[in-house]
Order: structure tokens, then sequence, then C-alpha cells
């Protein structure tokens, strides 16, 4: 029986099937002569994990193995088209790449679908045997299969197909009961106490916000006062505005009295003059003259019109005033012998 064992171990190795002694017992139906095809037959639908006999190189995933030569048969794990997003693997625009996760019983190693295998599917079960033969590459760690030197030998191992299919059948199932009575509870963002709809009232938090309590309305009596001080203060201004005198009239005015009155002061002071914003920019305070002042210029013999423009382009100013429109007299006499056709002096 023991030589009918080793000849068995030496036939099945030669077509690829590396089966340990245990194994062997375990394949064998009957206590008749040996057949190998009934072995590989039950074998098939065997896990290879229970009855394999390790023959793969123990660096296998390494990089450093160049070569794998065949025959030899191993399980299939586990597949997945590495060149479409994880859940959508079977995606019709995406091309085929199937790695397989494989395994001889008790070394794993990966392999890649280097050329489109006809046999080979995202649809093929865990526990499927392959035989690969000749000698297969290997590239960092990778076998590279194709229909060449890869055959599908088919088998069904029952544990595994059920656990397959329930992961199958749980990825494609939405769960439409959240939140419903027996289904799972809501997501919650993460750092969020889980607290029951009873306890707690999002509407509830939303009106009580921290800004609009303290936005107390103020009693009646308090806002009358106001009232009545803004009223007074309002009309005290609109009392001011009509006895105070503003000069220079609408911005043609001014920038006409600004050439006549001062036509022959300096192009700089003329150009500061027209950069000057008008006087809705400035403040309407800008336009008040100082009365006194004016009267007293206008008695010294100067215009209304050049005694106003030069006090508010003086600050209100009496000394520098009279001294600006004395200066500006002085030029203008001195320039009048000046022949046409000459630059004026500035």
């Amino acid at each position: 029986a023991m030589a009918d064992a080793a000849a068995a171990a030496a036939t099945l190795s030669k077509s690829g099937w590396y089966l340990s002694d245990e194994g062997i017992d375990a394949c064998t139906n009957s206590s008749e002569k040996v057949n190998i095809n009934d072995i590989i037959l039950i074998a098939l639908n065997t896990d290879l994990r229970a009855i394999g006999k390790k023959f793969l190189p123990s660096d296998i995933n390494g990089g450093k193995v160049e070569k794998l030569e065949g025959p030899c048969v191993l399980q299939i794990q586990k597949i997945r088209n590495i060149a479409a997003p994880k859940d959508n693997e079977e995606s019709s625009v995406a091309p085929r790449i199937l790695r397989l996760q494989m395994t001889d019983g008790h070394t794993s190693c990966t392999a890649i679908e280097y050329t489109y295998m006809s046999k080979i599917s995202l649809n093929t079960p865990p526990g499927t045997k392959i035989k690969l033969l000749g000698i297969v590459e290997v590239k960092n760690g990778f076998l590279l299969l194709d229909d060449n030197n890869t055959v599908v030998l088919g088998g069904e191992v029952e544990h595994l197909i059920e656990k397959w299919e329930l992961q199958r059948s749980l990825s494609k199932h939405n769960r439409s009961n959240i939140g419903t009575e027996g289904g799972p509870p809501p997501f919650l963002p993460f750092g969020q106490r889980c607290v029951s709809h009873l306890q707690v009232d999002s509407k509830e938090l939303d009106r009580r916000k921290t800004l609009q309590v303290t936005n107390v309305a103020k009693p009646m009596g308090d806002n009358d006062e106001f009232e009545k001080q803004r009223t007074a203060a309002i009309a005290e201004v609109a009392k001011s505005k009509e006895t105070k005198t503003f000069g220079g009239g609408g911005s043609n005015t001014r920038s006409n009295l600004s050439l006549n009155a001062g036509g022959n002061r300096s192009r700089d002071v003329f150009q500061k003059e027209k950069t000057k914003p008008e006087g809705k920019n400035e403040g309407v305070y800008r336009e008040l003259v100082d009365e006194k002042a004016l009267k007293h210029i206008t008695e010294m013999g100067f215009s209304k019109e050049a005694a106003r423009q030069a006090l508010m382009d003086n600050s209100n100013n009496l000394e520098a005033s009279l001294n600006f429109l004395l200066n500006s007299n002085k030029q203008a006499t001195a320039q009048v012998p000046a022949t046409r056709g000459c630059v004026a002096y500035l």
C-alpha cells in the first residue's frame, strides 16, 4: 500500500498534481487498486489547502524568481480586474487585466493575465484549479499567464463558492432600510454624539442662536426719548444751514473764479485747484467763508468773488488772503507790458 501511495504521488506530480500523503488518502475512495483519474476528480472538488503539498519556491513573491516550471496545478483564491475601479470591476469601458491570487495549498503567489485568457473571467469562482504548462515567466513576483501556458481544469470547492457568492450578493445589495425600524441608524459625521431624535430637536437648536437671544427689544420709552432728541438735532442743523452763506456756487462758477481772480497765479497752484475734489466730496463745511473777513476785504476794494475765493484757498485766514490778493495784483500789473507771443512769467 505504501508503494502504491508513493507511485501514485509520483504519477500525480508528473501530471502537475502535488498532493500530500494524507491528501492522497483523503482522495482515495476505496481500498481497491488506486486509480489516478479518480483521485484527480476528487482533488478538483477539494480545497487544495487541505490536501496539497508545497512545491512553490518560498521566495516566489520576492522578485528574485524568474521562472516557474510546469506542469503544476494551483488553486485560484481570488480574481480581480486591476484595470477597473474596485466597485465596478465589470465595467465595459475599462480594459481588462485580471490579477489571480493562487496557492499550492501552502504558499500563495500572484499572477496576471499577460495576454487575454479566454477561459478565465471575474465569474471564475475561487477553488477553481488551473494547470501551468512549460516554463512560466515570473517578473517582480508576478507569474505572467496566457492561454498558451495555462489550462483551466475547473473544480468546485463548495465552502469557498458559498462564501464568494455571499460576498458578491452583499456588494450589490443596497441598504434601503437606513433609519427605519429594525434597520441601521443613519450615518453621523465624526465628532458628533449619537443622540436619539427624541432628545434633540435640531430646529429648536437653530432657533436658539446666541446672537438672537441678546437682541432684546428696548422699552418704548427709551425709543421715544431718542426720537425726540434726533428730531431736535436735525432741526437745529437745518436752521443753522439757512444762516450760513455758501461760496462759489456750482463747480463752473468756481473754476471761472479761479481763472479770473487767480489767472496770474503760478501753473502749479492752478493745477492744484483743478484737481481738488469739488465741494460734495470734501464736505459742505469746506465751502463756508468767514463773513466778517469777506466784508473787510471787499471794503479794501477787491471784488466779492475774488475775496471769497482767496478766503477759501487760505482757510479763512484774513492776513494770508490779503497777501495773496495783493501779490496777484502786483503780478498782473507787472505782466501788462508783456508783448504778444512771449511766454508769461510764472
